[in-house]
């Protein structure tokens, strides 16, 4: 298996590598430095990769402050359909397992585990399995809010107004307010006010 791991923290990249490496199943482990790398890859060439959701000591280099694992993720997903991830974090909120399912993520793995236990889920994924411990409680997929009702959101808790939401992000006043209408009824509320409440107990704000 020839597999890329992009996670913002050095030390636990190269832990990651050097232990991987000294399976016989593993034929290849890089990893990147740096985000706008992923341009020059050939995403035939790596079977897994393997992404942290909070990358943003990368996103900061790249000047790409609001990238999160899963929306590089979605990216990837979008240029190649049957490309095999899987989100290896230490974030076990399972509205981010949720989310990773529903944009098409191969596996949600607990950065916790043991390398032989990891090693064994990879070679599920490389087999075409999945890989998704389920949480109690979640919420159905069609009442995840998607990456921008999450980013009008997180502008409307940081305190900006509908001319502001709309002007930041180059939508009319009437789209962010349809975005509302959809943000308040999949978290089951009636207002900004109730609508960031509930968004932060489910645990969606990650820098989105």
């Amino acid at each position: 298996m020839k597999l890329l791991l992009i996670d913002d923290h050095k030390l636990f990249t190269l832990s990651l590598q050097m232990v991987l490496n000294s399976f016989d199943d593993i034929d290849e482990i890089d990893s990147l430095d740096d985000i706008k790398k992923l341009e020059q890859i050939d995403t035939d060439f790596y079977d897994i990769y393997l992404i942290d959701i909070d990358l943003n000591n990368l996103s900061n280099e790249t000047g790409l402050h609001n990238e999160t694992g899963l929306q590089l993720a979605e990216k990837l997903i979008d240029k190649k359909e049957d490309i095999k991830i899987a989100i290896l974090t230490g974030h076990l909120k399972k509205i981010y397992k949720l989310i990773s399912e529903k944009i098409g993520v191969k596996a949600f793995i607990d950065k916790n585990i043991s390398p032989a236990e990891l090693l064994q889920i990879l070679k599920k994924i490389y087999k075409g399995e999945k890989y998704f411990k389920k949480f109690k409680d979640e919420i159905n997929n069609k009442d995840i809010l998607t990456f921008s009702e999450l980013k009008i959101l997180d502008l409307l808790r940081k305190g900006d107004n509908i001319d502001e939401i709309a002007h930041k992000i180059f939508i009319s006043k009437r789209t962010v307010y349809n975005h509302l209408a959809n943000i308040y009824s999949k978290l089951k509320v009636h207002n900004k006010e109730g609508a960031i409440y509930q968004a932060e107990k489910l645990g969606y704000f990650l820098d989105f």
